[in-house]
């Protein structure tokens, strides 16, 4: 069975970390300029290389964690998407100029996602990604951060069918499922609008999510 694409989407602060901190047989990217806190299988990626040697660095790391574990890893994460199209655009400022910029880094987002479309969910490894988001005040709607026309095209929400929104509220976390406030989306039929941090177990989501995959999987004609 393939796996699944999660998106969890969030403001700085608000929880990101914890989540995915949670989850079971996962192997964690980290490509914030920071150690990862959680105690999951994780590795760093914080200087972008060039797409060659992002997606060997990712394919030694999981090769690292069949090796070590005796299995792939049910989830690879990636924390954050954000950091790591950050960090694209430097190295295409520092390599080009002008229109080429813009030409590489799109050419390396869309290669990376069909690495994680082709490669990787294939091979049923589930991926879940971090995005970091802001408040647009002009249009009152949170945005998801992306450089260039993958910026404007949609941006992470427009290469996964389920995403779900962190908010901290009245000092509480809720998550966000299908709220129309939020950027999140959900293909379970029986998905919550929103609920507390507190009643969310990310395990139990993904396996749901695997199922609802399976279904969808034996309709395939």
């Amino acid at each position: 069975m393939p796996g699944i694409k999660l998106g969890i989407i969030a403001l700085e602060n608000s929880g990101k970390t914890t989540i995915i901190s949670q989850l079971e047989g996962a192997l964690v990217a980290s490509t914030d300029n920071k150690a990862f806190a959680g105690k999951v299988p994780h590795f760093r990626y914080s200087t972008y290389g060039g797409i060659d040697d992002l997606l060997n660095t990712f394919n030694s790391k999981i090769e690292a964690y069949v090796e070590k574990f005796g299995h792939v890893p049910r989830t690879l994460v990636i924390d954050s998407v954000t950091h790591l199209a950050n960090n694209m655009e430097r190295y295409w400022n520092e390599k080009a100029t002008g229109f080429a910029v813009w030409g590489g880094l799109g050419k390396d987002i869309l290669a990376f996602n069909a690495y994680l479309e082709e490669v990787i969910i294939p091979e049923g490894i589930n991926v879940v990604f971090t995005a970091h988001c802001q408040f647009d005040k002009d249009t009152s709607k949170y945005t998801i951060a992306a450089p260039g026309a993958f910026g404007k095209n949609g941006s992470w929400m427009s290469v996964t069918d389920e995403a779900v929104f962190l908010e901290i509220k009245g000092g509480k976390r809720v998550i966000h499922f299908t709220n129309p406030k939020f950027p999140c989306r959900s293909l379970l039929e029986d998905s919550p609008e929103s609920m507390d941090v507190s009643e969310f177990t990310i395990n139990t989501y993904i396996e749901a999510l695997e199922n609802n995959n399976k279904e969808s999987e034996d309709w395939m004609i």
